[in-house]
Order: structure tokens, then sequence, then C-alpha cells
């Protein structure tokens, strides 16, 4: 029975982080790699998680395909490809810098590094811009914008929070959000894969664990689709900016 307990525990939450991903934009990697990191060693758990978030961004992009604003895809997705290549590339210089300080969540001591810092505030910043009306994202052209969503993404990981957070209030229905947003978030995927350089040709990799975490993923993102049709764009922006608030703070308490 012990030996279920991991399929059970990542089907679980690859379906539920990506069917609320489907609608908030973000979400499904960093909920992932912690419970793939509990079953197997960190290195591959990134590797595992990069895998099922791209092929659940292929199925997705088939799904919603027809939603797709190739004028903002163009803007925001150059910038995007742009931002994560150079934000990998430094990835690689600044990995060693360390811890930039210690935290102490209900007894249990966690660390943030210097990357994860500068990422909890920009990500508390942009909810932050959400409840004041005279400051807006809209201001921000989207090629900048995607470049700096880029950027994080291949930094840290963290893309979809950015790039939703810039996508959400362009005044773009909730199809065209969600499609072209995918879209951006896969080209990132591979931007950030190939200068990641991830080798698994020398590790042995647990397939079945990865399969199972595809295939839930999968099932969460077709179950996502049915439940969206119902859904309003306001509510969207509503889930989209509680979320960036948990996510930032989880981030600065060393929670992810």
């Amino acid at each position: 029975m012990a030996d279920l307990i991991p399929y059970l525990v990542i089907s679980l939450v690859a379906f539920g982080a990506s069917t609320l991903t489907f609608f908030s934009g973000f979400g499904l990697g960093t909920l992932l790699l912690p419970v793939f990191a509990l079953f197997v060693e960190l290195e591959l758990a990134i590797a595992m998680t990069a895998i099922v978030h791209l092929a659940n961004n292929l199925l997705k992009v088939g799904l919603v395909f027809r939603g797709i604003n190739l004028q903002i895809l163009l803007y925001f997705g150059v910038g995007a490809i742009l931002g994560a290549g150079i934000g990998a590339y430094i990835l690689s210089i600044i990995s060693g810098f360390g811890t930039f300080y210690q935290s102490s969540i209900w007894g249990k001591s966690s660390s943030v590094n210097y990357v994860e810092f500068v990422l909890g505030i920009v990500i508390l910043g942009f909810a932050i811009i959400e409840f004041i009306p005279t400051l807006s994202l809209t201001k921000i052209p989207l090629s900048v914008g995607g470049f700096i969503a880029g950027f994080f993404g291949g930094l840290s990981g963290h893309q979809g929070a950015l790039r939703t957070a810039f996508l959400a209030h362009r005044k773009l229905n909730k199809e065209v959000f969600i499609a072209t947003g995918v879209c951006v978030s896969l080209c990132v995927d591979l931007t950030r894969l190939i200068f990641y350089r991830v080798q698994l040709s020398n590790v042995s990799i647990p397939y079945s664990l990865l399969a199972i975490g595809i295939l839930a993923a999968f099932l969460g993102s077709v179950i996502g689709k049915i439940l969206f049709a119902k859904t309003t764009m306001k509510s969207i922006q509503k889930m989209v900016c509680i979320a960036l608030l948990l996510l930032g703070l989880s981030i600065l308490t060393g929670l992810i």
C-alpha cells in the first residue's frame, strides 16, 4: 500500500494544480515541484516538473488554440523568449550566491535565496497594483512585460504569475487571455529547457511517476476547460489577484 502513496500524491496535486492553472495561468510547476522532490532528488524533480509542464502546455494549446491572438503573441512572446534566455543564463552565474535570509514558519526553518526574495517582492508589487485604481500594468508595453515575465521565468521558473499579471487587464476576452498566455508559456518552456540543458540520459528516471503526473495534469486541463466556459473574465481577474498575493507571500516566507 505504501508503494502507491507517491502515485496518489503526485496525481492529486497534478490534477488539482492543472485545473486551477487553467484559470489563473500559473501554479502547476510551483505546486508540483516540491511534491516530486519528496520522492526523487531535487535535480531530477526539476526536470520531471519541466517535462510535465511542457506536455501539459502542448495539450492546452491544442484545446484553446482558436483563441490565440497573434499580435499579442508576437509582441509579448518575443520579449518573453528573449527574457527567458537571459534569465536562464544569469541563473547559471548567480546560483551559487547562497541564502539571503532564514525564515521560520510553524517551527520549520526555511531559507530564501536572493532570486526568490526579488521575485517575491516583484509579484507582491504587481498584486498590490491591482488594488490601486490609478496604477495599471497596461501602461507597460507588451514587449517589456513579456521580457520581464520571461526573465523571471528563466531565472526561477515562475514566469506564469508575471505573464498573467500583465495580460489579465489588457481588455482581452477570456478565450484570448487563456489561449495566448498558454502559447507564450509554451515558448518560454522550450527556451528555458534549452538553456538549462536538462540531461536525463545519465539518471534513472521513474517513468511511472512521470507518466502519472502527465496524465493527471492532462485530466485537470480537460476539466478546467469545461469549467472555464462557465466563468467570467472579472472572476478570473479576482482569482489571479488573490493567487499573486498568496504566491508572493509564500516565496518570501520560504514556503515555496
